[in-house]
């Protein structure tokens, strides 16, 4: 991804969207967030309505909002500052505005057009905070990797992720590279419905049968760090003092246990993203290791879309890599990947004390005593469970000298461009 900002005004095609009345004579009430809660919870296709299921919104006075849940509301604070708290007009609602066609929000920027590899956008004169908009025009581009660096050259893009094999170059350029930890944590999750991966000796023996640092040192220039926990080494829910824990490298273990299982030889797909050079690289790395252990991989790049659905939902693919941590709340990323009902679990798989401290997790209102819960979930994930963990990637940025106000994310999927100005 590349992002440029310029002091200019895109002109807006046929495909603008934009929607200034709504925003402009609808104020922002209480009703507005009770009228989003609901609409997320009953909105055909939401994405939010797993995540919101259960809660009540209760308007108090026209500024303030009670929220419950039996589950607990723990999570709530930082599920609703990203996608899930969005609001659009609670006018635009009722009139059951199509947002495919038209923008209903009040947000520092507004759409101008979408293109299939570049958004647009144009400042917000009526936003509240004059500052937060820094930049007239947002553009948000899609760049194969070769062509990143090009791009910050040119001047077509200020901000980009550079993958790691172009560090060098950039440097050479003059260019300073900026380099943090995210919330991604690369794993592999695993159907355990189907085998030879209903045996938990066969599992054990995927997760100590990967040498992650080598993986790491090989695909990713030592820009990364082994991980065995659940969360990314870039997150407060990260336990520093786990490390690898049971998922030190152990290949004549994982022999045996191969072995002891009656699965040598046996055949399985893995599906990962095609186009994300890292994951295809390492999931060579990883069929190499596992041949060496005694299993046989296939690895088959496809597009996202395929990814999850061969995997979660038509269930034919044992083994699936990506990546997960990108979650406002690691309790999102609990339940997709690890709780017996995530969508990430076709198998179901149950670990007990992980259910009950994220259901203590979701009741604790004080996000401190929160992160320490997650901590403990972090390291709780055994080597002969469904889930994976592999690493936590370094994101290397480059940014344009006269870029001004940009701070890294705390994860790459959402940066924050608010007072950036270049």
């Amino acid at each position: 991804m590349g992002v440029g900002q310029r002091r200019r005004r895109t002109v807006p095609g046929p495909d603008a969207a934009r929607g200034p009345d709504l925003r402009r004579r609808h104020p922002f009430t209480s009703a507005t967030v009770v009228a989003n809660i609901v609409r997320s919870q009953e909105l055909e296709g939401s994405s939010n309505a797993g995540i919101l299921a259960g809660t009540t919104a209760e308007e108090i006075d026209e500024t303030h909002v009670r929220l419950r849940n039996e589950r607990g509301v723990g999570h709530l604070p930082r599920l609703l500052s990203g996608a899930v708290g969005a609001m659009i007009s609670d006018k635009a609602i009722a009139d059951k505005v199509d947002l495919t066609e038209q923008e209903a929000g009040i947000g520092a920027f507004n759409l101008e057009s979408v293109q299939p590899n570049r958004v647009v956008y144009s400042a917000n004169e009526d936003y509240w905070d004059d500052s937060a908009a820094a930049v007239d025009t947002l553009e948000i581009t899609y760049l194969a990797d070769d062509a990143k660096l090009n791009a910050v050259r040119s001047g077509e893009v200020d901000i980009t992720i550079l993958p790691e094999k172009m560090v060098k170059p950039a440097e050479d350029a003059g260019y300073s590279i900026e380099r943090s930890y995210g919330a991604e944590n690369y794993s592999f999750s695993v159907n355990t419905d189907l085998k030879p991966f209903d045996d938990p000796r066969v599992r054990e023996a995927m997760n100590i049968g990967i040498d992650r640092q080598a993986m790491c040192d090989a695909v990713l220039d030592g820009a990364c760090q082994a991980n065995g926990q659940l969360f990314g080494t870039g997150t407060q829910a990260y336990d520093a003092d786990k490390e690898l824990g049971d998922f030190a490298y152990d290949v004549e273990r994982a022999k045996e246990l191969v072995k002891e299982a009656g699965a040598e030889g046996s055949k399985f797909d893995l599906v990962t993203v095609a186009g994300n050079q890292a994951f295809e690289q390492l999931a060579t790395v990883f069929q190499a290791q596992m041949k060496e252990i005694g299993l046989e991989v296939d690895v088959k790049p496809i597009a996202p879309p395929q990814v999850v659905s061969r995997f979660a939902v038509e269930k034919n693919a044992p083994v699936a890599f990506g990546a997960i941590g990108n979650a406002f709340d690691p309790s999102e990323s609990i339940e997709r990947y690890i709780l017996p009902t995530g969508l990430y679990n076709p198998g179901g798989f149950s670990i007990d004390a992980i259910n009950e401290k994220a259901a203590e997790a979701l009741l604790e209102t004080d996000q401190d005593a929160r992160m320490a819960l997650y901590r403990e979930i972090s390291g709780m994930a055994p080597a002969d469970g469904f889930f994976i963990p592999l690493m936590t990637p370094e994101t290397a940025y480059v940014i344009a000298g006269h870029v001004e106000g940009w701070e890294n994310p705390w994860a790459p999927s959402f940066p924050s461009f608010r007072g950036v100005k270049g």
